[in-house]
């Protein structure tokens, strides 16, 4: 990886690196994450343009946290401006674009710190909130950092949610069919995840509970 030489250099950022280093950058991000936005898990365009590098801990932080060039502190997201991608003269703005550079308590990368699968629910209208816990102040204030529940994305995860349930229908909630949808939304490095997979896994869970079929890890 390109950034095993720069970690070490003084004074490096992300802006040291160059075209062709930033690339490589962004395409092992999008094989890692499945081609999935870190945040909103909508698809990263991969066109020229169409994506960012977010720094988990904020660029402008100081000290140990600032960990500008540390492979395990990037990840790939989102333009998360609907003007900027529709060219449209307004919109909203969510995941980094909202966020700027407030600290965040949930981390998208398993084993990196706080899972969101343990520390958020899912609607079937789209909304995202906290479970329950002592930790839901907190998880709150990352849902509004990154504006999860803006217009779009609350309508994409409904629309995913009623096409799962239509076809989960048709097949009768088997446990053939519920253990199929749920490895198929999984994350797998180098091949393209299905959009939203996370909100998909979350119901997938839900209806297994209901039906008392034990899905397959």
């Amino acid at each position: 990886m390109v950034l095993t030489g720069w970690q070490a250099t003084p004074g490096a950022d992300w802006e040291s690196l160059s075209a062709t280093d930033k690339d490589e950058v962004r395409a092992a991000l999008l094989r890692d994450q499945g081609e999935l936005c870190a945040y909103c898990q909508r698809r990263i365009a991969t066109k020229e343009g169409r994506m960012k590098v977010e720094h988990w801990h904020p660029q402008s932080a100081e000290g140990e946290a600032k960990g500008t060039l540390r492979w395990l502190d990037m990840l790939g997201v989102c333009l998360g401006d609907e003007a900027q991608e529709s060219g449209a003269k307004a919109g909203e703005r969510h995941c980094d674009t909202a966020r700027g550079n407030k600290k965040l308590f949930l981390h998208p990368v398993a084993g990196r710190g706080p899972d969101p699968r343990e520390h958020l629910r899912y609607t079937p209208e789209g909304e995202v909130l906290p479970s329950s816990g002592t930790s839901s102040a907190r998880v709150q204030g990352d849902i509004d950092a990154l504006n999860l529940n803006a217009t779009r994305l609350k309508r994409a995860r409904r629309e995913i949610v009623d096409v799962l349930r239509e076809r989960l229908e048709k097949r009768k909630f088997t446990t053939a069919a519920l253990n199929a949808e749920y490895k198929a939304a999984g994350i797998q490095p180098g091949v393209q995840s299905p959009t939203q997979c996370e909100v998909v896994r979350y119901h997938l869970r839900r209806w297994a509970r209901q039906k008392n079929v034990e899905l397959e890890a």
